[in-house]
């Protein structure tokens, strides 16, 4: 298994397992697969060239089989340091032939081991409720108290 980040050949793949993924979890989408495609393989380019994305995927033979998101967010500068960036994980996923393999749990430490190389201050997450035991496992914890203002349901 080879674990990397990707690179702009990849994002069409990304583009397709997003898909994939939001089926999974909702059964129900309200739009064309294709027009969805599009769409998501231009804000994954965008991420890239702007340079405040970072997709982190799990290869073997060829195929991705995993992937995580790391939106970096720049925090406002302060006299002590005025470049800070922190990290929301996101769109973690793997294929369904090969969970349970370890291969998501290494991936999270490449990310993890990446951010950390990179001066990222702090890596955060929305976990589902079935998935708050993966991310403990790798050292998140609920220690801050975040509150959110929903301005819009999904």
């Amino acid at each position: 298994m080879k674990y990397r980040l990707a690179e702009e050949e990849d994002l069409n793949s990304l583009a397709e397992m997003r898909w994939l993924h939001e089926f999974e979890e909702n059964n129900c989408l309200n739009m064309e697969k294709g027009e969805f495609i599009i769409e998501c393989k231009a804000f994954l380019i965008n991420g890239l060239e702007c340079g405040n994305w970072v997709y982190w995927v799990a290869e073997e033979d060829d195929e991705i089989v995993a992937n995580i998101y790391i939106n970096k967010i720049r925090k406002v500068p302060k006299p002590q340091k005025l470049f800070t960036e922190i990290g929301y994980v996101t769109n973690v996923h793997t294929k369904e032939k090969w969970r349970n393999k370890g291969i998501g749990t290494q991936l999270l430490k490449e990310a993890v081991a990446w951010s950390k190389e990179n001066g990222i201050e702090l890596l955060f997450v929305w976990p589902s409720e079935r998935s708050v035991s993966y991310y403990e496992r790798e050292g998140f914890k609920e220690k801050n108290e975040i509150m959110e203002l929903i301005l819009e349901e999904e």
